[in-house]
């Protein structure tokens, strides 16, 4: 929590004094880590607010119906170098007598029912039991015994290495405890599976702990042991860290928008730059025919100009760059600037060396007169259709790259659906 606050004021103080020299990428990137940063605190100090541990092996219990929660905590055990992460249900405040009773009873039918889980039945115990240490949703818990741990752990795992082909019979006896009443159900199944390691054991030693301190009527609070069977423990609450997973994500997005805006950037210059290469041999060729019908330089320009205007406003033809910047020269005409600066401006706003050339061709023959200029643009044309045909060569063989992998992957597939029938039919 802490350093997500360092982070807001730190984002915040460089947004504030670079928002004018920043680009808006990169605002926006300081803008996203100093959201980041400020909701991060935001659930950090939401969950300082509300601690559940209290000193240091206190939980609070909620009023009776309002039902158990879960509490993630950290173990600390003497001599163990690393914490336990421990999920705890506490118990809710205790019930009437009645309502005790009754929760009992629903208990014993709950209990019988789902003993067997994926077996058969109790006479025929192969897997894992349903052994549970709750029921009813949390208001009845239960102790459980066994008359032959070598046989059957106290999580209802079958952990016998050998046992008789007419099985073996096991005893279980359950004490369900509701507030102030319980009562002891026995019964016998036959069976079939692990010793426990000193970690369980003490798992299972801490568990009986606790649920003897949820058994005690009227307190407020769930005690939590400090001593489990020969080592001390120690409690403490586990840390949240989403404030810092939150604080990570940000600064992972801002790293990212810039990199993707300028990617994009990038791919939208690149289909521009195809766009004026596919539109230039037509460009000049309508221009190279209107000199031919006897039109000046500069009517010829603007009617070609002026045409694609007409047609796009009307939805016939799409944006196209190449005429776009013939109606931003046409505009600078008008203005005041000169034909010759204005046909020059043409090709540098394209870009490409084509249209340099282009531009330069027309502002030379202004000033050296129009004769000769419709011979000079009918060769351009047919140079410009030539190079259209290799480029369009071109894009079609990175077409076909790209469609490659997925060629392969296609491949893969139908050697797959004809290979696996194969293999299955020769194993039969």
């Amino acid at each position: 929590m802490i350093l997500c606050g360092i982070i807001a004021v730190i984002a915040g103080a460089v947004w504030i004094s670079g928002r004018k020299s920043f680009s808006k990428e990169w605002r926006n990137a300081v803008a996203i880590i100093w959201a980041a940063a400020v909701l991060g605190g935001v659930l950090g100090m939401t969950d300082s607010q509300s601690p559940a541990l209290l000193e240091t092996n206190l939980l609070v219990r909620r009023e009776n119906g309002e039902g158990s929660y879960l509490q993630q905590l950290e173990l600390w055990v003497e001599d163990a170098e690393d914490a336990i992460d421990y999920e705890l249900e506490v118990p809710e405040q205790k019930l009437t007598q009645e309502e005790e009773n009754g929760y009992l009873a629903a208990a014993r039918e709950e209990l019988a029912q789902e003993f067997p889980g994926e077996n058969e039945s109790v006479n025929c115990i192969r897997e894992k039991v349903v052994i549970r240490d709750e029921y009813q949703d949390g208001r009845v818990l239960a102790e459980w015994q066994f008359d032959n741990y070598k046989i059957m752990d106290s999580g209802g795992n079958v952990i016998a290495e050998e046992i008789s082909e007419e099985g073996e019979l096991v005893r279980a006896s359950v004490e369900l405890s509701c507030g102030t009443s319980y009562v002891t159900e026995e019964f016998y199944f036959r069976v079939f599976p692990r010793l426990m390691d000193e970690q369980e054991i003490f798992l299972w030693q801490l568990e009986k702990l606790i649920a003897a301190q949820g058994e005690l009527a009227g307190e407020s609070y769930l005690e939590l042991p400090e001593q489990v069977g020969n080592y001390s423990v120690q409690w403490t609450q586990k840390r949240d860290t989403t404030p810092e997973k939150v604080l990570l994500f940000g600064v992972v997005l801002a790293v990212f928008v810039p990199l993707l805006e300028r990617s994009r950037q990038q791919e939208r210059e690149k289909q521009r730059s195809r766009l004026l290469e596919m539109e230039y041999p037509d460009m000049v060729s309508k221009i190279t025919l209107l000199l031919s019908s006897g039109m000046t330089l500069q009517g010829a320009f603007r009617k070609v100009a002026t045409s694609y205007e007409d047609k796009h406003r009307q939805g016939i033809t799409p944006e196209m760059p190449a005429y776009e910047e013939m109606l931003v020269t046409c505009r600078e005409m008008e203005s005041g600037v000169g034909e010759g600066a204005a046909y020059e401006r043409f090709g540098e706003h394209c870009g490409l060396s084509c249209y340099r050339k282009f531009g330069n061709t027309l502002a030379q023959n202004l000033k050296k007169g129009s004769r000769g200029i419709v011979v000079l643009l009918e060769q351009e044309a047919e140079n410009a259709f030539e190079e259209r045909k290799a480029a369009a060569k071109r894009y079609g063989e990175e077409a076909g790259t790209k469609l490659l992998l997925p060629m392969i992957i296609m491949l893969g597939i139908v050697m797959l659906i004809l290979i696996i029938p194969a293999v299955f039919t020769f194993q039969i």
